[in-house]
Parts: structure tokens; sequence; C-alpha cells
């Protein structure tokens, strides 16, 4: 339980960084003055599915299997 727990803390870091970046570099671009409104939609959108898709993968069975064979 230890093990997956650990595997879930990293998964949530990997996925708060993935996010600042895209964010940050949206504010950026949009500070910028270039940033057209559509595209800056899609791009947090597209932030937030690539996120909820890294967290599903805690959800498949290799990784509780790996989980497990790391905690015993």
């Amino acid at each position: 339980m230890i093990a997956l727990f650990r595997r879930a803390r990293r998964l949530v870091v990997q996925n708060l960084v993935v996010a600042g970046v895209f964010i940050a570099g949206l504010v950026v671009w949009d500070l910028a003055g270039t940033l057209p409104l559509p595209l800056g939609v899609a791009g947090h959108e597209g932030s937030t599915v690539l996120v909820g898709l890294n967290g599903l993968r805690l959800l498949g069975e290799r990784a509780w299997r790996r989980a497990v064979a790391a905690g015993a």
C-alpha cells in the first residue's frame, strides 16, 4: 500500500508540473499579446486532458502489480 501511495504521489507531482508548465507558457504567450483566445482555451484543455490521462495510469492493473512487487 505504501508503494502505491508513493507512486501516486509521484504521479500527482508530475501532473502539477505538467499543468504548471502549460499554464505558465500560455500566460507568457498571452502577455506577449499574440495568443488567440481559441488557441489558449485549446492549450489549457489539452493540458487538462493530458493530466487526466496521466492520472489514469494508476487504474491499470500493471500499476497495482508493480506496487505490490515493490512493497514485498
